[in-house]
């Protein structure tokens, strides 16, 4: 499915279109634009939690996060997010970070394009309702980056993350061996997929029972759990 954008030149081409928009961050930036100047980027990573937040799943993993003085950020379905508006504010409570992960978690190129953009505006809506902020973060689902979603986050001043590493806590390869093996993996400037929310497709339980072993070997590896406005600057 293509898109293509009208200016006053005509019409423009969707790679045109994607090379003026500023590229998906995968990793904790280096020193020089780093958000908080006591922060060291070779000792941060930044654990992410998409599909949230999950009545059962969303508290446990807030609790072990605060147990170690860990700090994360929450990709948040929209959706979600209106049936459990207290897990938003908890999560903020806490000091974590908020993002987009859209409204419904419908794949985005099994829609048309302002069916996309709704996507990215329904749940801005939905989080400012709550909380009374627009989100600085915004990450697509399954990472497809579709162009009509990223224009729009652009609109609304949010940077799109994706991530250097996964844990897979999904599907059949999403066991303890699995998902413990991979956190063992997790080097300084990795931002990290994991999932908190749909249970029915995610293993958030399994990825519960790992982090506090993880979140306690940090300290041997000199490395702190950040969220992402602590680590990536934007000039406002």
């Amino acid at each position: 499915m293509s898109l293509l954008f009208i200016n006053n030149t005509g019409l423009a081409s969707v790679s045109s279109v994607n090379r003026v928009l500023p590229p998906p961050v995968h990793k904790v930036p280096a020193p020089d634009i780093i958000a908080l100047s006591e922060i060291n980027p070779a000792h941060s990573i930044c654990l992410t939690f998409d599909d949230g937040p999950d009545p059962l799943y969303t508290p446990k993993i807030l609790d072990v996060l605060a147990d170690h003085q860990a700090k994360a950020t929450f990709f948040v379905l929209g959706k979600a997010a209106e049936q459990f508006p207290h897990l938003v504010e908890q999560i903020l409570q806490a000091g974590h970070s908020i993002g987009n992960h859209t409204y419904s978690h419908r794949h985005p190129w099994g829609m048309s394009s302002e069916q996309a953009k709704q996507e990215v505006v329904q749940t801005n809506l939905v989080i400012n309702t709550i909380a009374g902020i627009t989100p600085r973060w915004f990450r697509p689902p399954f990472g497809r980056l579709r162009t009509a979603m990223r224009v729009q986050a652009h609109s609304e001043q949010m940077t799109t993350v994706l991530w250097s590493r996964s844990i897979i806590d999904w599907g059949f390869c999403g066991t303890k061996v699995g998902i413990a093996r991979r956190l063992d993996q997790i080097k300084s400037g990795d931002i990290v997929l994991m999932h908190d929310g749909r249970p029915g497709h995610n293993h958030p339980d399994i990825t519960y029972q790992c982090l506090p072993g993880f979140l306690r070997s940090l300290a041997d590896k000199c490395l702190v759990a950040r969220n992402l406005d602590e680590v990536i600057y934007r000039a406002d």
